[in-house]
C-alpha cells in the first residue's frame, strides 16, 4: 500500500509538473522565455518580421515572383503565391499602423499593374493573362487566358493594402490607391456580368442534395469570397475618397450592377453558412459555423475524405519520360461519401481576410454600395467560424496541436491523385496533412474571438524555438518550415506567413 500511495503521489507530481510546464514554459525554460509584450505591435515578433522582410523576403518577391515569374515568364500564378505569402504581413502592418511599410509594399506590389493588358475576349477592362509557368498550358486551357483565381486573390491583397493606406491615421492619396480602385472595379464589373448573375441566382436556390456528381457548378467557391473581400476594402477606400468612383469611370448603370453583384454574393455566403450549437471548451453551448456544408461531398479531390487509414491510397511513380504512373491501392468507389463535407482547412484560410475586411468596413459597405446590414455576416457569425476551428477542427491537444483536413472536422485524405492538367500526380494529404494551414493561413489572428487560439499559436511559436529533438521531429512532420529540416527559403516563407498573424494591436 505504501508503494501504491507513493506511486500515486509521484504520478500526480509528474502531471502537475507538465501542466505548469505548458502554462509557464517561458519561466521554466529560460532560453525559450516569451512574454505577452513580444506579441504586441512594437514587440519582438514584429521586429523579427521586418528584419526578415528587409534581409531576404523583399528581394525574393521582387526578383523571383514579380521579375522572373510574372514579368519574364508571364506566369500569373505568381500573383496567387504573392498573396499567400504576404497577406498576413499587410494585415499586421495595418493593425500596427506602419504607414511607411504599407507604402513600401504598395511600391513593390504596384509593379503587377504594369503587366495588365487588354482582355483576349474583348471584355471590359484590363486583365492579367497567363502566358507561361508550371501550370498554364494548352491541355488545361489556361494558357493565354485570364485565370480568375490568381487575379481575384491578388486583388484581394492589393485592395486590403490600399484600404490600409487610405483609411489609416494619415490620409494617403497615392497612385497605388487610385490604380487599385480602378483595376479592382473593372475586374468586378467583368466578373459580375449577366451570366455571372444568373449563376449566382441559380446557386441561391440550390441545396446540397441537388449535387448529383463531382461537378463544382453549385459550389460557393473561394473566388466568391475573395470578391466579397475586394468589395469590402474598396468600399472603405471610396468612403474616404469618393471621387475615385468617378475617376474609375463607373457610371450609374454600372454602379447598380456592382450593387446587385455584391448583394447576391453576400446572400449566397449567408445561405451557405451553416451555424449551429456545439459544446464549447467550458462545457457550455456555443455557436459554430461551417461553409458550403454537404455541397462538396462528391467532389473528386474529396473522394477519399472518408478514408482515414495511414497507408497511401494511391502511389505516384515517375516514369523515364518524366510522366507519372498512378497506382490505386484503395478504390474510392468503395468508400462512402462524407455527407456533411464542405471546405477544407487550407481553403478556409480565406475566411480570415474576407471576414476581417467585412468587419473593418461594415459601415462603408452599407454607405457606398447600399447593402442592407441584414445580409452582412454578423459579429456573432464571424466568431462562430473561429469557434468551429477550435471545437471541430483542432485535435484538442494543447502540447502538440493538430488540425483536421476539413472544416467540418472530417479528417480523411485530401486531393489523392490530384492533377489539373500539368502531368503531375499528387499522392494526397493524409489525416492532419493540412494542419500546417493553421500557421500559414493567419488563423492566429482570430485570437481576439477565441483565447484558445492565442494559446495554441504561441505554443507552436515556442516549439519552433525549442532545440528539443522531439519537438523538432513533431514540427518537421506536421509544420514544415517551422522545424529543423526545412531549407532557408521554406523557413523564410513560413515565418513570413506565421509571425505576422501572432502580432496583436495594443489594447
Amino acid at each position: 500500500m505504501v508503494f501504491l500511495e507513493q506511486y500515486r503521489l509521484d504520478f500526480c507530481c509528474v502531471v502537475i509538473f507538465w501542466f505548469f510546464l505548458f502554462l509557464a514554459q517561458d519561466t521554466l525554460c529560460a532560453p525559450l522565455q516569451i512574454q505577452d509584450a513580444d506579441f504586441t505591435c512594437g514587440g519582438k515578433v514584429e521586429s523579427d518580421v521586418w528584419q526578415l522582410w528587409d534581409d531576404s523576403m523583399k528581394e525574393y518577391l521582387n526578383m523571383q515572383q514579380f521579375s522572373t515569374r510574372l514579368k519574364e515568364q508571364g506566369d500569373t500564378y505568381a500573383l496567387y503565391d504573392i498573396q499567400t505569402y504576404t497577406h498576413n504581413l499587410v494585415a499586421m502592418a495595418r493593425r500596427c499602423q506602419r504607414m511607411d511599410r504599407l507604402e513600401e509594399l504598395a511600391k513593390l506590389f504596384g509593379v503587377a499593374y504594369s503587366t495588365l493588358e487588354a482582355h483576349p475576349e474583348g471584355k471590359i477592362g484590363l486583365a492579367w493573362i497567363c502566358k507561361g509557368g508550371a501550370v498554364c498550358n494548352s491541355k488545361n486551357r489556361l494558357i493565354n487566358s485570364e485565370v480568375m483565381l490568381t487575379s481575384v486573390q491578388f486583388l484581394a491583397l492589393t485592395a486590403s493594402l490600399a484600404n490600409g493606406l487610405a483609411t489609416g491615421d494619415k490620409l494617403h492619396q497615392g497612385e497605388f490607391v487610385k490604380q487599385t480602385v480602378i483595376v479592382g472595379l473593372q475586374h468586378l464589373l467583368r466578373w459580375g456580368d449577366a451570366d455571372a448573375l444568373r449563376q449566382l441566382d441559380r446557386k441561391l436556390v440550390a441545396q446540397a442534395q441537388d449535387v448529383k456528381d463531382g461537378s463544382s457548378s453549385l459550389f460557393f467557391t473561394d473566388k466568391y469570397l475573395w470578391m466579397i473581400s475586394i468589395y469590402a476594402d474598396l468600399a472603405g477606400v471610396l468612403q474616404h475618397q469618393p471621387s475615385l468612383l468617378n475617376e474609375a469611370g463607373v457610371n450609374d448603370e454600372q454602379l447598380l450592377a456592382i450593387r446587385g453583384h455584391l448583394s447576391r454574393l453576400l446572400k449566397l455566403f449567408a445561405a451557405r453558412t451553416n451555424i449551429e450549437l456545439a459544446v464549447g471548451l467550458n462545457g457550455k453551448k456555443v455557436k459554430v459555423a461551417d461553409l458550403d456544408r454537404g455541397f462538396w461531398r462528391l467532389y473528386a479531390p474529396n473522394k477519399y475524405a472518408g478514408y482515414t487509414g495511414k497507408e497511401k491510397p494511391v502511389i505516384c511513380t515517375k516514369q523515364p519520360d518524366g510522366k507519372f504512373k498512378k497506382k490505386i491501392l484503395v478504390d474510392a468507389a468503395l468508400l462512402n461519401p462524407v455527407n456533411n463535407l464542405g471546405w477544407d482547412i487550407s481553403h478556409a484560410r480565406r475566411l480570415v481576410h474576407a471576414l476581417n475586411a467585412i468587419e473593418r468596413n461594415r459601415r462603408a459597405i452599407q454607405m457606398v454600395f447600399k447593402v442592407e446590414e441584414a445580409i452582412l455576416p454578423s459579429d456573432e457569425a464571424i466568431r462562430a467560424f473561429a469557434q468551429q476551428l477550435i471545437i471541430r477542427v483542432w485535435n484538442g491537444d494543447h502540447e502538440f496541436p493538430l488540425f483536421s483536413n476539413y472544416w467540418s472536422g472530417a479528417n480523411g485524405w485530401y486531393r489523392v491523385g490530384y492533377d489539373i492538367g500539368t502531368n503531375r500526380c499528387v499522392e494526397g494529404s493524409p489525416p492532419y496533412g493540412l494542419t500546417n494551414s493553421f500557421v500559414t493561413g493567419g488563423f492566429a489572428s482570430w485570437n481576439r474571438y477565441v483565447p484558445e487560439i492565442r494559446l495554441l499559436s504561441r505554443r507552436l511559436y515556442w516549439l519552433s524555438r525549442s532545440n528539443e529533438p522531439f519537438h523538432q521531429r513533431f514540427l518537421d512532420k506536421n509544420y514544415p518550415g517551422l522545424g529543423a529540416k526545412a531549407n532557408s527559403r521554406k523557413k523564410m516563407l513560413v515565418h513570413m506567413m506565421f509571425w505576422p498573424a501572432l502580432v496583436e494591436a495594443p489594447q
